[in-house]
């Protein structure tokens, strides 16, 4: 079965990936496999035209099938490695051997993959080899009702590579705080309409920015001012003026530290999406922002057909598997601005902002169908699983008490058809 088409829209997504050999049989259906996941497969005759084939467009990587490496002649091996500093290289081979890996290191391969394949394995490495560097710097909430300390402090920062917004009127912070969802907030203490730690308070009283670091700004030398204002809600107070070096390294530390917690407190262990508690927290800011600003949201839950016959028939092992593949699926296929969590079990949920029914329709049965012709695998036996989906929109129209949650009831009810009509579809909620 060849990989369905990429559309358009996630024409960005899309990796190219070089085979070789391009003869070898597995390597033509590990090509079919890999497409489902957003990986464009291209054959390559022999190892001494790999060079010519990554000079129009550098791929994002190439898979070798190194059975026969050491007996490649010199001249083709310099050019691997040449090659191997500027494109990841993977090794495919039936060779496990310390020698065998050995040569395979010596030629620049990143990884080794030993046949018969483990396809979950593969993929967590090439989307590993593949993905780019992510940046080290964060969004910074910047709120100072001097507009000429906040540039200041906004200046440097994104100068050294910080994503800064500044808000001047501390009434309007709240909705800022909404809109960006930054990584740590800079608090000026004294401000007129409400001051450092009387916002810190207000922000605090809401369990989804809980966590963000809130650090206060101020020349106040007074101490005792100082541990008030930490008690309200701040993580660290800077005494100004405060030298940019010190700003950026204070910022830096933070945003290191708050991912590294916030991984642990919203994510699913076993997907790495947002866990069930979480993704209805960041739901309720997304219905909030789509009512504050007019625009369309859809939301979506999906459950995997007959996932209890999976466990049954091929152990839980597999199951988390294709819980896996599907969550990496999702990530994929769908845009960073989108939410995407582990409800439970076998069950996610989605939240498509800026995206009609219709367009979260089309979406949702393209990654269905994608997902269907995944092959499945359990130790050596390969099976297939599909979905089934429910998709409601929100409804500006619709009193705002409650509406996440009856976004995430009418999708389930939605959901609950698509199980009766048959499975494996996508049924959408009325309203």
């Amino acid at each position: 079965m060849s990989p369905l088409p990429l559309s358009g829209t996630d024409a960005h997504a899309v990796k190219k990936v070089l085979l070789c050999p391009g003869d070898a049989a597995d390597l033509r259906e590990l090509g079919v496999q890999l497409g489902h996941f957003g990986y464009a497969c291209e054959p390559v005759g022999a190892p001494d035209l790999l060079a010519a084939a990554c000079a129009p467009e550098a791929p994002a990587a190439v898979l070798l099938d190194c059975g026969a490496l050491c007996r490649l002649p010199e001249a083709t091996q310099d050019r691997l490695r040449d090659l191997a500093l500027t494109v990841p290289l993977a090794c495919l081979s039936g060779d496990g051997r310390i020698e065998a890996r050995l040569a395979a290191a010596r030629m620049g391969c990143r990884a080794y993959f030993v046949r018969p394949l483990d396809m979950a394995v593969l993929l967590e490495a090439l989307d590993r080899l593949t993905s780019p560097p992510q940046a080290e710097a964060g969004k910074v909430l910047i709120v100072d009702d001097s507009p000429s300390l906040a540039g200041f402090y906004a200046a440097h920062l994104n100068q050294a590579g910080f994503v800064t917004q500044v808000v001047n009127d501390p009434l309007r912070a709240m909705d800022a705080l909404a809109d960006s969802l930054p990584e740590i907030i800079l608090l000026d203490m004294h401000m007129p309409g409400a001051s450092g730690p009387e916002l810190a308070q207000v922000v605090r009283q809401q369990d989804a920015f809980l966590s963000i670091p809130i650090v206060f700004l101020s020349a106040e030398t007074d101490m005792g001012r100082q541990r008030e204002a930490m008690s309200q809600g701040g993580d660290e107070f800077l005494q100004k003026p405060i030298q940019p070096e010190h700003l950026i390294s204070a910022v830096r530390t933070r945003i290191i530290r708050y991912r590294a917690l916030r991984a642990l407190m919203v994510r699913d262990s076993l997907t790495g999406l947002l866990n069930h508690t979480n993704f209805k927290e960041r739901l309720r800011i997304e219905v909030a922002r789509a009512r504050r600003q007019g625009k369309a949201l859809s939301v979506g839950l999906i459950d995997i057909d007959h996932f209890k016959r999976v466990n049954d028939t091929h152990g839980h092992p597999a199951g988390d598997q294709v819980i896996k593949n599907l969550a990496r699926l999702l990530r994929q296929r769908l845009r960073a601005t989108d939410l995407i969590g582990r409800y439970g079990g076998e069950e996610f949920a989605l939240a498509l902002p800026d995206t009609g029914l219709e367009g979260a329709e089309a979406l949702l049965d393209d990654i269905r169908k994608r997902f269907a012709a995944i092959e499945q695998y359990a130790g050596k036996t390969t099976f297939q699983c599909s979905f089934s989906g429910g998709l409601a929109r929100f409804n500006p129209d619709q009193p705002d008490r409650g509406e996440a949650d009856g976004l995430i009831q009418r999708a389930d009810e939605a959901l609950y058809q698509a199980k009766h009509g048959g499975r494996n579809r996508i049924a959408l909620a009325g309203g």
